[in-house]
């Protein structure tokens, strides 16, 4: 009697897919977003993760960095692996265990060509800012000032003065490696303060921006909240075109990365 051949299971396109994460972290405890030899990183915890998840190493890829303290609530990166299941498996997989301040809220399969940076349209950054003490369980994510009162009205205005796309070379910061030759011409679409009660708000979103520039526009506008400077003074600084330490740079707590801009047609993977 012949012997009945055994038929091999088709095999199983292992082709990776690109996957877009975003990103909700507590940065107090991080030594930011890019990996370092020493200390807790954001990038480094994530690959970690998924590496333990997918059984070899995996590289992530960042919209952008975030400075140690920097919180976020919208932050974005992509990398690339063989994942038959549903994405809520996976984001499943990746929140189970010790989170150490770090959430992630959604995963898209996108495009192979998507690059959540340099697909990226623009950023939204919000700083939160406390007149007087804050509580105990808010003083990690906001600047606690030891002023009754900030002149809204002018810091609305000096906001309003540096709206449009000029060269911000004067709120950026050129010490960080790589970023010594980027591109200074930036679109500033928004820039508000809003107040409610002892809690202060500064939002702001663009094309792009440099190394510390949030930080430092909120330093700008909360000099002319206190009445050192006249809301011009913001707009002659930025013409000049030279840093300046009468700009101070406001500290990372206060500061989240609330969301990245992407064009929703790239979103969508391509076949």
């Amino acid at each position: 009697m012949a012997k009945s051949k055994l038929v091999k299971p088709p095999k199983t396109d292992l082709t990776p897919e690109r996957f877009l994460v975003r990103v909700a972290f507590d940065g107090t405890d991080y030594k930011g977003w890019q990996i370092q030899d020493t200390g807790r990183t954001v990038q480094g915890e994530l690959e970690g993760r998924l590496s333990r998840i997918f059984k070899k190493p995996i590289t992530i890829h960042g919209s952008g960095r975030t400075d140690g303290g920097v919180h976020s609530v919208g932050q974005c990166f992509h990398f690339d692996a063989f994942w038959p299941h549903a994405t809520k498996r996976l984001m499943h997989a990746i929140n189970t265990g010790e989170q150490y301040g770090l959430l992630i809220t959604h995963i898209h399969r996108v495009a192979a060509d998507f690059h959540c940076r340099s697909s990226a349209i623009g950023k939204r950054y919000r700083y939160e800012i406390h007149l007087g003490f804050p509580p105990p369980w808010e003083a990690r994510y906001c600047l606690g000032l030891n002023w009754d009162a900030l002149d809204v009205k002018a810091m609305r205005k000096g906001a309003k003065l540096l709206l449009g796309r000029h060269d911000f070379r004067a709120y950026g910061a050129t010490h960080r490696q790589g970023m010594e030759n980027e591109y200074p011409v930036k679109d500033l679409w928004r820039l508000d303060v809003q107040q409610k009660g002892r809690r202060i708000t500064i939002t702001t979103e663009a094309s792009g921006y440099l190394y510390k520039m949030v930080r430092r526009l909120v330093g700008g506008l909360l000099r002319v909240g206190e009445g050192k400077m006249p809301p011009e003074r913001l707009l002659s600084y930025r013409d000049e075109k030279v840093i300046t330490a009468e700009i101070p740079t406001a500290p990372p707590r206060g500061l989240f990365m609330d969301k990245v801009l992407y064009d929703p047609a790239d979103l969508r993977p391509k076949k």
